[in-house]
Parts: structure tokens; C-alpha cells; sequence
């Protein structure tokens, strides 16, 4: 004897609705393209009186709008440490925002601002992209806030630059009280998608 005379009828409701689902979007997904194909469209009834044609208004071409949102990429592609705040490297983190939205946070990191080692990139590791929207015209403060957890003293410095999605974000220097405790200048490639 087989296993499927020995079970039970409700053991097999939940194959069986779920075949019947399935054939129901299958027979809608049907009907659905037969409509449009014109097999069943609903076809107007043929007017019994016509009209005198009155001649067609000129029609202009239409100006191209402007988008009503842009979506704006800011992607970090440098560091330049103009003083690092210590006279070895310096280890520091930075936190990058957005109209008041928190984009990424760099994580803590040693800068020196050495001739040799001045520029730095970010890690592949390291978040460095952040997404806005803006609506053309508008204009967005990106601020970046650093911060150096040192075991002598805690520096910290910041900047900020203003956004427009018609243009390139300007570099951005972040500086603190006394630019000796720390200076950097980041800057940043945006692009401006229209939504």
C-alpha cells in the first residue's frame, strides 16, 4: 500500500490551495494579456453623427522641465592633513553630515602630516559615500566633525561647506580652535542624479 491512501485528506489542503493560487494568477495573468492584446477590449460604439472638424489648436512643444529633485552622491577622495595636532602622526576620527543627516563616520585612523604621507585616501574598508536629495536651488551644509581621543589631551575640530546639487561640492577645511591641534582640507566628488 502507498503513503499517499494512508494520510489523511487534511494533510493534503496545503498543496492543493497552494496549486489553486497559483493556477488562479496563471488564468488572471492570461485573461490580462488577451485584454491587450485586443481580443476583449471594450470597443466604443461608432458615433452616428459627426461633427464638423474644427481645425487642431497649434500645438507648442514643450519646454523641458526642470528635475523636481536631484539625488547627490558625495564621495570622499582625499584627506590633505595640514597639521595632524602632534608632532609624530595623530590618531583622529570624522564624522560627515548632511543637512543635519549622518552620512558616514570615518573611524579612528592615524594622520601625519609629514611631506611623505600628507594626502590620505580612504581604506576600502573605511565608509566613504554618502547620499542627499535636493531640490534644484536649494542649498545643503555638509559639515564634518573630527575628533582625536589622545591620552595627553582630546583635540577636535570641524568645518563646514554648502551643497547645490547644480555643482561641485568645494573642498572642505576642518580646523580646530587652534589650527595647530589640527587641520585638514577633505575633498569630495559629487554627482548629481536628477529624480
Amino acid at each position: 500500500m502507498s503513503d499517499d491512501n494512508d494520510k489523511r485528506w487534511y494533510t493534503r489542503v496545503p498543496a492543493i490551495s497552494v496549486a489553486l493560487v497559483a493556477f488562479l494568477v496563471t488564468l488572471t495573468t492570461l485573461v490580462n494579456n488577451v485584454r491587450e492584446i485586443g481580443g476583449l477590449k471594450d470597443k466604443k460604439p461608432a458615433a452616428t453623427v459627426a461633427a464638423p472638424a474644427a481645425p487642431a489648436p497649434e500645438v507648442k512643444p514643450a519646454e523641458p522641465k526642470a528635475p523636481a529633485r536631484y539625488s547627490v552622491v558625495l564621495t570622499l577622495e582625499k584627506i590633505e592633513v595640514v597639521n595632524d595636532g602632534t608632532s609624530g602622526s595623530t590618531s583622529w576620527t570624522f564624522d560627515v553630515s548632511a543637512g543635519g543627516q549622518d552620512l558616514f563616520e570615518l573611524p579612528a585612523r592615524d594622520y601625519n602630516d609629514a611631506e611623505d604621507s600628507r594626502i590620505a585616501t580612504p581604506r576600502t574598508s573605511d565608509p566613504s559615500m554618502g547620499r542627499v536629495a535636493l531640490v534644484p536651488g536649494q542649498e545643503m551644509l555638509v559639515k564634518i566633525s573630527g575628533r582625536s581621543g589622545g591620552l595627553i589631551s582630546k583635540l577636535s575640530a570641524s568645518g563646514t561647506a554648502t551643497l547645490v546639487a547644480e555643482r561641485a561640492l568645494a573642498p572642505v577645511k576642518v580646523v580646530a580652535a587652534d589650527p595647530r591641534d589640527g587641520e585638514f582640507i577633505f575633498h569630495f566628488a559629487t554627482a548629481a542624479t536628477p529624480q
